[in-house]
């Protein structure tokens, strides 16, 4: 299998451990999944950080968002190796993202595009700002901010997963326009990550 559809297996395979939470595209919960602190659900978390970012925290630990800890455990899990900057902290591998394509870096796997320049794809991840002030051309590395996987795409909508969403690994469902550029507005959304990891990196 591809390094996409691992991903991409990788992260449903957590999505229905933690019990199928989903939201539709207006933002709504339409099913509850298995909180993080739950048991069984708290020592899972505890795995995603110990093997996504080497980190000593639990589920239980809730004080410490672990979004960004769940993308690299899926990351590092699928195989991503060497070509993915594993953080704590998403504004990092994003940050990484935008200099590789400015740089045409092949060996790191994914490049940074604003709204306007991609339409999502399956295995990409798509990123919202977290706090004030932030976009596209932020050139800090420590910024609060999140992401989802792109797992899905149809009609008007992709389907996305992420860690840390609702306190559970949940599903969103996004609208994209007619070019099938990302749309939704419940969050300040600025950037699509291409996944390059099934491109050669020379």
């Amino acid at each position: 299998m591809a390094l996409i559809g691992r991903i991409v297996a990788v992260a449903k395979a957590e999505w229905e451990f933690f019990g199928r939470q989903e939201f539709d595209i207006s933002g709504k919960k339409i099913r509850d999944g298995k909180d993080e602190t739950e048991e069984s659900f708290w020592q899972r978390v505890g795995i995603y950080w110990r093997d996504g970012t080497g980190k000593n925290l639990t589920g239980k630990n809730d004080d410490f968002p672990w979004s960004a800890t769940f993308i690299s455990y899926v990351m590092r899990k699928a195989g991503a190796g060497e070509r993915f900057r594993y953080s704590a902290q998403h504004s990092v591998y994003i940050r990484e993202a935008i200099k590789a394509r400015e740089r045409a870096n092949k060996k790191y796997g994914f490049w940074g595009y604003r709204l306007t320049e991609r339409s999502p794809e399956v295995g990409d991840l798509v990123c919202y700002a977290r706090e004030a002030g932030i976009s596209f051309d932020t050139q800090s590395a420590n910024y609060k901010s999140h992401a989802d996987i792109v797992i899905a795409k149809s009609g008007d909508a992709i389907q996305v997963l992420g860690g840390n969403v609702g306190n559970s690994v949940s599903v969103k469902f996004l609208k994209i326009n007619a070019k099938g550029q990302l749309a939704d507005k419940n969050r300040v959304w600025f950037a699509v990550l291409q996944n390059r990891l099934d491109i050669p990196n020379v």
